[in-house]
């Protein structure tokens, strides 16, 4: 039992006008697994193996570099810009340490970029000297990567009874905000004690990250080696398994907020089983753009009503209030840089910007204090 694995192909390759039958096939798969399980392997993206392979071989590279040399690229160089080294241990997940360190990367914002010194805006830090060409690899697969998010989310748009580009250009003009992450996850070492020779999991186990649903739209993962997990009501905690050139994807909360919990956030988490091979994994967050309003959709219902927010279940307010704090769909309204600003405060709390609306909840899960420079 695992998450679905669907190729994309007969959609990226299907006439825009008018859909084949199996790019229809594709949109249905999608729409399944959006609305059940929340997560989806995809295939068949023609993004180019070569420029995965150079993501892949200069991440390694860079982490092979002297703890020194990652040090002076320290995320909080670049402030609320938020790239940079993130070093062993720097983040937690509701209060425990996470074993891993990371570089975050994104766009290249110039100095004179409109949105330059608002979160998630602003320069890369990357070890020019003694990788040069690393820059240029990282920027070239997110590109790539940018572009997938956008066909699928017209996909999206199709599934939920949308025109093609209803949800690209509500969403996403006039360009998303993104933000990748490359893990390298430090696996615990085999103790031949009879402690670690336990069956209890809880002894065996050790946090990669901690069980956690995905803050906004849609996240985007390559994986080299296993240990994601996904929890499903029906089935417990679910491994999601490596597969060559595929892609993970998961919905975030506020894309589930927006289709009145149509499509699904479910939390998931890294597992981290000792004498493993270290864990690789690139998780790129893709999403709305800084203005973007944050509506709930009315979607068309599939038996030809509207899909209008209704009373939520007991269960469903546990699970709004683990998320988001103690909002429900009900609170969700104004534009994503006031959710994202709320967020980043969190982890920047002498960051000033302007004033927006008390509703707006961050998510509940906390990293690293770091100083905005000010």
């Amino acid at each position: 039992m695992s998450i679905p694995v669907i190729d994309i192909s007969p959609f990226l390759s299907s006439d825009r006008a008018k859909l084949s039958p199996e790019a229809l096939q594709t949109v249905e798969s999608l729409y399944d697994a959006c609305t059940t399980w929340g997560f989806f392997q995809i295939t068949g993206h023609n993004i180019s193996p070569t420029v995965v392979s150079d993501l892949e071989t200069y991440t390694k590279d860079f982490f092979a570099l002297p703890l020194e040399e990652k040090l002076a690229l320290h995320v909080r160089n670049g402030g609320v810009a938020w790239r940079g080294y993130m070093p062993f241990e720097g983040e937690r997940t509701h209060g425990k340490l996470d074993a891993k360190e990371g570089l975050y990367v994104g766009p290249d914002h110039p100095s004179d970029h409109p949105l330059t010194g608002m979160p998630l805006h602003g320069a890369n830090q990357f070890p020019d000297t003694a990788l040069p060409l690393m820059r240029h690899a990282i920027l070239s697969y997110l590109d790539a990567i940018v572009d997938l998010g956008k066909s699928l989310t017209d996909a999206f748009s199709l599934a939920l009874g949308l025109e093609r580009e209803k949800l690209r250009d509500v969403w996403l003009t006039p360009e998303p905000v993104s933000i990748m992450r490359c893990f390298r996850y430090s696996v615990p070492e085999v103790n031949s004690s009879a402690e670690a020779n336990s069956t209890n999991d809880a002894k065996v186990n050790e946090q990669g990250i901690g069980e956690h649903t995905d803050f906004g739209y849609l996240t985007i993962l390559k994986q080299e080696t296993e240990g994601l997990q996904v929890y499903s009501k029906d089935h417990g905690w679910v491994p999601v398994p490596v597969i060559k050139d595929a892609f993970v994807c998961n919905v975030g909360d506020m894309f589930d907020m927006l289709t009145n919990g149509r499509f699904k956030s479910v939390p998931h988490r890294v597992v981290l089983r000792p004498g493993s091979p270290a864990r690789l994994s690139w998780p790129f967050f893709f999403d709305f753009s800084w203005n973007a309003p944050m509506r709930r959709l009315h979607l068309p219902h599939p038996h030809g009503e509207l899909n209008l927010p209704q009373e939520l279940t007991e269960e469903e307010k546990e699970e709004a209030r683990v998320r988001w704090t103690g909002t429900t769909f009900k609170d969700v309204g104004g534009e994503w840089w006031q959710y994202l600003a709320k967020k980043v405060m969190k982890v920047f709390p002498d960051l000033k910007l302007p004033d927006f609306e008390n509703n707006v909840a961050p998510s509940s899960r906390f990293a690293i204090a770091v100083p905005t420079g000010n």
